[in-house]
């Protein structure tokens, strides 16, 4: 196990003692206990855009899509095209392939109470891109499919380290998992900021595009 003497100096306690941030999170990357009350149920990825792309890279939390097929999306009206009704024969074909496999995604996901209390971040998520659809007078709706990103952890990393470079300062954090848990304690160092680098990772849905693809397939069977 790590020490976080080893990470973090004792000259570094007595110089930055307030300058740390203690979390524990979940396999799914929300924050369960925080100083701050209002980070209490965020998406960590939000509150630290730079951490959460490190440990992605380092491959201790991995990002997959999960799909909503009974979505409201606006139409722009520039964009719409009689040549959709030729293509929807594989357009629904695509849908359904990806329609099981976000299925059995979320099957294989590890089922725990923070994850079905975190579900309600879906369901916020969602609301919040149907509600910005509607806030043109006079927009017109259409069904659509919306794409949203869910993250795990990677148990078999059990602990890590790195450093972040941001510019001008370094960012220390040490992350290790809580034995017999689905938890996650992380230290980070807090006086070094490093948004201007890295931008908030958010789980805000998007919609999910086909035109493309479909052509794709087709100019393979032709």
């Amino acid at each position: 196990m790590i020490s976080l003497s080893e990470v973090f100096p004792a000259s570094f306690y007595q110089q930055h003692l307030l300058d740390l941030s203690c979390y524990v999170i979940d396999s799914n990357g929300f924050i369960v206990i925080s100083k701050q009350r209002n980070e209490v149920g965020r998406f960590f990825g939000e509150v630290d855009g730079s951490v959460m792309s490190q440990l992605l890279r380092m491959g201790m939390f991995k990002r997959i899509s999960l799909y909503d097929y009974q979505a409201m999306c606006k139409v722009n009206p520039h964009s719409a095209s009689s040549a959709r009704p030729l293509l929807s024969p594989f357009y629904n074909v695509m849908a359904a392939l990806k329609w099981f496999t976000s299925n059995a995604l979320l099957f294989l996901l590890d089922f725990n109470v923070y994850g079905l209390w975190h579900s309600d971040r879906f369901v916020e998520a969602k609301a919040s891109f149907h509600a910005s659809s509607k806030k043109s007078k006079g927009d017109i709706l259409q069904p659509c499919d919306t794409e949203y990103p869910s993250f795990v952890y990677e148990p078999s990393i059990k602990e890590t380290n790195s450093v972040i470079k941001c510019g001008r300062c370094q960012k220390v954090f040490v992350i290790q998992q809580i034995p017999d848990s689905n938890l996650l304690l992380m230290v980070v160092q807090a006086d070094c900021d490093c948004s201007r680098q890295y931008s908030p990772i958010t789980m805000e849905p998007r919609e999910v595009k086909y035109i493309l693809s479909t052509l794709k397939y087709l100019s393979v069977w032709l």
